[in-house]
């Protein structure tokens, strides 16, 4: 059964009790379509304030890339990590809702549900200081109906919420080159809403309306990390008989199936266990956890659906062996 907003709260308050809490109901004609737009090709510089809340690896290579061309004011809850963008030339925000107040577009990337939550309705959330009109994409891989309610509350005070799954990794996000896949609200989204995703992306898609973005996301995550599981499996199979491992990737990349992502992770699976120590440890181990939750989402959204998903539990309780760490 689908748990719905006040319940998935009322969870998050047994052990977040700071949590400011708005409990908003869905019209019955919400609307789940929107029609499709093409990807916008524009680089020019936008004159409009640009908010970034999450600097963490992917709101950090997303916001160095938005530097470039607008006036980007940035908020995270690590000093460091905003000095990083300070330095190349974001503005720094006091909090979530001194950015809002000063802004036309806000972009979100912070771990999961309880903080989107948090960060746009909780204490000093952002919509309290929202202008009319201020548009918010919501980047970080969520459940769904997160998106769909948090829309509905926006909307409330005359702001756009949608989502904007991305996928690619820092590195593309850098480059400009993400995979962006977007929910869209019936009205459609701001001219700068959409600029400021074209900045960002190789290739946009929509997966439909409001909510329908993050589900293409959590489907994405589950491809790639069934990809990673694969490669891992692969590897010790032909390592065990002596077998040639860059020969299974180039037999594998020849046929068409080893994709940019899936080979950049063939270093790691490759990679001795005791070379991954120290501060590569400590990314590999919050990374397993992204990972974890992702596919914890996945097997929920199908119980919630009414099918159960035994592959997907089996890949997400093996995903410190795929990186290659010891089970905790």
């Amino acid at each position: 059964m689908r748990m719905t907003l006040r319940q998935r709260l009322s969870k998050i308050l047994h052990t977040r009790s700071s949590v400011r809490v708005f409990f908003v109901e869905r019209p019955s004609d919400y609307p789940r379509m929107c029609r499709s737009h093409e990807l916008l090709q524009r680089k020019e510089i936008v004159s409009e304030t640009v908010g970034y809340i999450g600097l963490g690896d992917m709101g950090g290579a997303m916001s160095e890339t938005l530097t470039a061309s607008y006036d980007l004011v940035v908020f995270d809850l690590s000093d460091e990590a905003i000095a990083k963008l300070v330095e190349k030339g974001a503005r720094a925000a006091t909090s979530g809702a001194s950015l809002a107040a000063e802004c036309t577009h806000i972009s979100i990337c912070v771990p999961d549900d309880t903080a989107v939550m948090e960060v746009v309705s909780g204490t000093d959330g952002i919509l309290a200081s929202c202008r009319p009109g201020t548009s918010i994409a919501v980047h970080s891989t969520v459940h769904p109906d997160t998106i769909r309610d948090l829309h509905v509350l926006a909307a409330e005070r005359e702001v756009i919420l949608f989502d904007a799954g991305v996928a690619g990794g820092s590195w593309a996000a850098r480059e400009g080159s993400l995979v962006i896949m977007l929910g869209v609200p019936e009205a459609g989204i701001s001219e700068l809403a959409r600029d400021v995703i074209d900045k960002c992306a190789g290739a946009v898609f929509e997966g439909g309306g409001i909510g329908a973005g993050m589900a293409m996301k959590v489907a994405f995550n589950v491809m790639t990390y069934f990809q990673q599981a694969a490669l891992s499996a692969a590897y010790q199979i032909v390592v065990g008989e002596d077998s040639d491992p860059e020969m299974l990737l180039e037999g594998w990349r020849h046929v068409g199936q080893l994709g940019k992502l899936t080979e950049r992770f063939y270093p790691l699976v490759s990679m001795p266990p005791e070379a991954k120590g120290g501060p590569l440890g400590s990314y590999l181990a919050t990374t397993i956890g992204i990972a974890e939750k992702d596919l914890d989402l996945a097997v929920n959204l199908g119980l919630e659906s009414g099918r159960r998903m035994p592959v997907v539990e089996a890949v997400r309780d093996s995903m410190r062996l795929v990186y290659g760490m010891p089970k905790s």
